[in-house]
């Protein structure tokens, strides 16, 4: 049984539990003011509408990523697989403004704001229990047929299936996403509430539930 104390490494975790990144946000902010109306017209494919958002759109090819760009400064990449794509994606977008003639005062501050990841746990998991034995769960069954789940530590969400998949949102580093995988684990095993994959497999019925992230969502 896992503990706090030995969860696996990132690696054995990842292997173990199937975790793949979907969508990685990161913000970086410019101690500067970005004049987005002469982006706009210098970023092949930028899409700039002060009337409708305040914030210009333009697609990054390497990494591949959406960028949201603010008078302000600020800039948001989205999109990325991993934080050293979307850190890569911003550095990347400074260099594509410094291209045009905008003049960059210092590197950008740049921050992890979400990640959404999927994992398996190749078990069954009864969502039924586990609404009624888990604090700050969500579970409706005639609306949707995942139980969302708050966790305190790591502080993520995680939408998890009766098929034993799990989609883990809010996650600021990929050992948050492992460790979050890990605890929910154990406490399903502890709490009786996970049917091991074989046994599971032999009544299952066929059930097919992709991971809900996007690779655009902010």
């Amino acid at each position: 049984m896992l503990t706090t104390a030995d969860f696996p490494t990132a690696a054995t975790t990842k292997l173990d539990y199937q975790v793949r990144v979907e969508n990685v946000v990161a913000s970086g902010k410019l101690e500067q003011r970005l004049d987005l109306n002469m982006i706009s017209g210098s970023v092949p494919g930028a899409r700039y509408n002060p009337k409708k958002f305040p914030g210009l759109f333009f697609n990054l090819k390497s990494p591949k990523s959406l960028l949201l760009l603010f008078n302000s400064g600020k800039i948001i990449s989205m999109g990325t697989r991993s934080v050293r794509q979307a850190k890569r994606a911003i550095v990347n977008a400074v260099r594509e403004l410094r291209s045009i003639g905008m003049v960059a005062l210092a590197e950008p501050r740049i921050e992890i704001q979400n990640m959404v990841a999927c994992a398996d746990l190749k078990a069954r998991i009864d969502l039924e229990d586990l609404a009624l034995n888990l604090r700050k769960t969500i579970y409706e069954p005639e609306n949707f047929p995942g139980l969302i789940y708050v966790m305190d530590e790591p502080k993520v969400t995680l939408l998890l299936f009766t098929n034993g998949k799990i989609v883990c949102a809010g996650a600021k580093s990929e050992n948050d996403v492992y460790r979050a995988v890990a605890k929910i684990h154990d406490t399903l095993e502890t709490k009786g509430l996970i049917e091991p994959e074989t046994a599971a497999r032999a009544r299952q019925e066929p059930e097919e539930i992709s991971c809900l992230a996007t690779n655009s969502s902010a």
